[in-house]
């Protein structure tokens, strides 16, 4: 018994923060397209992929914001460029 609420407490947790890196990535994209429809399909990913959604979102939230950072570097390494 102890071992399925753990189970399901590591789902539920995972879920939540799943949803909050899904939120993180949508906000550092260009478009910023956090409306209703993303939202119920990312908390709908979170409940039923759960751990696996959450490894997902983190990889976005991460590409999201190195993709940002990489966007506005604009560093000129050449005199003539």
């Amino acid at each position: 018994m102890a071992l399925w609420v753990v189970l399901v407490s590591v789902w539920i947790l995972s879920g939540v923060l799943a949803y909050f890196a899904t939120e993180v990535a949508v906000h550092h994209c260009d478009r910023q397209m956090w409306d209703r429809g993303t939202r119920e399909c990312a908390l709908a990913c979170s409940i039923l992929l759960g751990p696996l959604y959450l490894l997902i979102s983190a990889e976005l939230a991460f590409f999201a914001l190195v993709g940002e950072g990489l966007a506005h570097d604009k560093v000129r390494h050449y005199k003539d460029s």
